[in-house]
């Protein structure tokens, strides 16, 4: 258990995260991620990015690719110091969903697969037309293996997937079936140089 000062920093990246810039090294370390594990809600965090902070909670080493740096604190306690200009939060989509009258769409993802704050660029159209906002039809994940898998909107299937081939665009499960997901290696994508990656999926309601 340690108590930290610094600038908090947030990544917008594929993998959103936040960094704390400390004030002084700690463990040999000039920066250390902060995440919230005891406790769910990370509103408090989210106001205070651009802010210098003091944070409480344990320190420990990242065993995964699911961090973005060495080490990461479990906040438990969090506070500014000194002036400190708090954010909005982020916007929350939880209660979003899907035109009921669309019943087929189409998923885009744009990004820039190389070590910055690049975040995937979403398009969700049906029949040409865009569909906003696209949180309400399309979601994903990256593994701390950096698979990245594609989610459809709750009562839709993954139809087909499409995209840069050396990414590897693929069904993790039969497609149509309430199991399958949208899924991709943007790794080996990178490992033969190809880093602008367009990568997406097409959804369609479940009878």
């Amino acid at each position: 258990m340690r108590t930290l000062e610094g600038a908090l920093v947030f990544h917008d990246a594929m993998r959103k995260w936040f960094e704390l810039k400390l004030d002084t090294p700690q463990c040999g370390q000039a920066s250390i991620e902060l995440v919230r594990i005891t406790l769910d809600d990370s509103k408090p965090v989210e106001v205070l990015r651009g802010c210098r902070v003091r944070s409480k909670g344990t320190i420990a080493f990242s065993s995964t690719g699911y961090y973005s740096l060495k080490m990461y604190q479990d906040v438990e306690e969090i506070e500014s110091i000194g002036a400190c200009e708090e954010q909005l939060p982020f916007p929350d989509y939880s209660d979003e969903k899907p035109d009921e009258t669309v019943h087929r769409y189409r998923v885009d993802m744009d990004f820039n697969y190389r070590p910055s704050d690049y975040p995937i660029n979403f398009r969700v159209s049906s029949a040409g037309k865009e569909l906003q906002p696209w949180q309400a039809y399309a979601s994903y994940v990256l593994t701390g293996g950096f698979a990245l898998y594609g989610h459809c909107a709750e009562g839709f299937v993954i139809d087909k997937v499409f995209g840069t081939s050396q990414a590897k665009p693929s069904h993790f499960d039969e497609p149509r079936t309430p199991d399958d997901t949208a899924m991709f290696d943007p790794e080996s994508a990178a490992a033969s140089g190809i880093k602008d990656l367009h990568l997406g999926y097409t959804c369609l309601r479940k009878p």
